[in-house]
């Protein structure tokens, strides 16, 4: 049986020194790099490749990110790991959506789960994308194999198993809840209590007992002692809806429950502790509310230990006949036939009311017309409105580069403000360093857009250099700050 070729680096000894034993426990050829000038030469010299790569996601002249597109580069089936502090999960939540197959928390306290990790990468014994299509289809959420939502569903069954606080956005009927009872029933606490909350559909002066509970007598009314949500959910998993909605009274205790674990009835004299796991959604953007003094910005950080985004509907119109056939199936206790111009309809609609309005349009074409196949004429008025006002509308081919192109200078002002305004004073500031580090991210937003291209062209460069209209030396180039050498055509 052929050995498994596995990479490992990181610029601590004792990192690689466990990580040599462990894997040559397992029958593992292991190399070792410190640095990620090593690694760029391994890249060079290296004809096997490796099976595998454990990538520090900080080392002292490279960042783990940069070695995850270099490595993917030269050797795209070699699977990474990423190796991250606590701090640092965020980033090794955007490896994995570059690549990355999972990620490690230092330190490695848990022997058993990175056992666990380890040998799912070595045995390439990890949920097929069928799997996880049919395990997301039991909590509701439906899309195409090749579907946005396929990268989202895949990082959120790894989020699942680790110990850390979610937050989810999405614009409204998104399927934000659904998610919550996936990342929920995809967990260790999966057979301890599912709580769910919205926050914006309570009165604030109903909220604090909702959630802390209080005890007899607390109140005018309160005949008996009553859990709240923080006591109901211990254990298990606690879904705070419409965060964003919550005042800024609550604000503050849910900030110290989540700090500390504890909290206080209405009315009690001692304080309870609560295990629980926060999963929150939102579909407003929280960081625009905190600059608006609206939402606490501790209490942010607290509930973001990740952000997972759900896409709208209109962004993955490919799963519209998979979430259109399997209601109606669902609804019908049979298969149903939509015939190819209403799916044309369905498609073609924006649908700002995301999922759950796509649903609501299907149950009521449904109720309003017995029929084997569903047409284009059985559809709402509004669906061919807009396919009307779209046939008479010019031709929109310069349109989106145009949007794109005004976004792009949005942000580009975004970020030169956002630097101007954190230099309070010209003492001591590195001014080389900063022009230096705006040149490096020339090339790194070149790599992720040529990444995201060759994700959408399944790896085809040619077809990728027509669409950029550059040629595939530049490609390489781009992938690998080198020339042709390293990468094939």
């Amino acid at each position: 049986m052929e050995k498994k070729r596995i990479l490992i680096v990181d610029d601590e000894t004792e990192v690689t020194s466990f990580f040599t034993y462990f894997l040559r426990q397992k029958n593992c050829e292991v190399t070792v790099a410190n640095t990620g000038k090593e690694v760029e030469n391994l890249l060079q010299v290296q004809t096997e490749g490796f099976h595998a790569a454990l990538v520090d996601l900080k080392l002292p002249d490279a960042n783990g990110l940069d070695l995850l597109k270099w490595i993917k580069a030269v050797f795209p089936s070699c699977e990474v790991l990423i190796m991250t502090g606590y701090s640092t999960i965020k980033s090794a939540i955007t490896a994995m959506q570059w690549g990355a197959k999972d990620y490690l928390e230092k330190p490695f306290d848990d022997l058993d789960d990175l056992e666990r990790i380890i040998d799912a990468v070595l045995e390439s014994s990890t949920v097929e994308e069928s799997e996880l299509s049919r395990e997301a289809a039991q909590y509701g959420i439906l899309y195409a194999p090749d579907s946005p939502m396929a990268k989202v569903m895949a990082i959120a069954k790894k989020l699942a198993k680790k110990a850390i606080h979610i937050l989810i956005e999405g614009e409204t009927g998104t399927g934000k809840e659904l998610m919550a009872r996936f990342l929920h029933g995809a967990s260790s606490r999966s057979l301890q209590p599912f709580v769910a909350f919205n926050c914006g559909a309570v009165p604030e002066t109903l909220l604090e007992s909702e959630l802390f509970g209080y005890e007899k007598g607390a109140f005018t009314g309160a005949l008996k002692a009553r859990k709240g949500l923080f006591e109901l959910a211990h254990n298990g998993t606690l879904f705070l809806d419409e965060i964003g909605e919550a005042p800024s009274s609550i604000q503050v205790k849910l900030l110290r429950t989540l700090e500390t674990g504890e909290f206080m009835r209405i009315g009690a004299e001692h304080v309870g502790q609560s295990n629980i796991r926060f999963i929150s959604a939102t579909n407003r953007d929280l960081e625009h509310e905190v600059e608006l003094n609206r939402f606490r910005r501790d209490l942010l950080y607290r509930l973001e230990g990740i952000k997972l985004s759900i896409p709208p509907l209109r962004e993955r119109a490919a799963d519209i006949p998979t979430i259109a056939y399997a209601y109606m199936q669902k609804r019908n206790g049979k298969v149903s036939e939509i015939d190819q111009e209403a799916l044309e309809l369905l498609q073609g609609y924006d649908w700002p009311g995301n999922v759950r309005q796509l649903i609501n349009v299907l149950n009521q074409t449904l109720a309003l017309h017995e029929c084997e196949t569903m047409r284009a004429e059985h559809l709402p008025a509004s669906l061919h409105k807009k396919a009307i006002q779209s046939s008479h509308s010019p031709s929109p081919v310069q349109e989106p580069p145009l949007a794109l192109t005004q976004q792009i200078d949005r942000e580009c002002e975004r970020f030169v403000e956002a630097i101007t305004r954190n230099v309070t004073s010209l003492d001591g500031f590195d001014f080389e360093y900063l022009l230096r580090r705006i040149k490096l991210l020339e090339g790194e937003i070149g790599r992720a857009i040529i990444e995201k291209g060759l994700t959408e062209t399944k790896g085809d460069r040619q077809l990728l250099s027509k669409k950029l209209n550059i040629t595939k030396r530049t490609i390489r180039y781009i992938l690998n700050e080198k020339g042709s050498g390293n990468s094939s055509s």
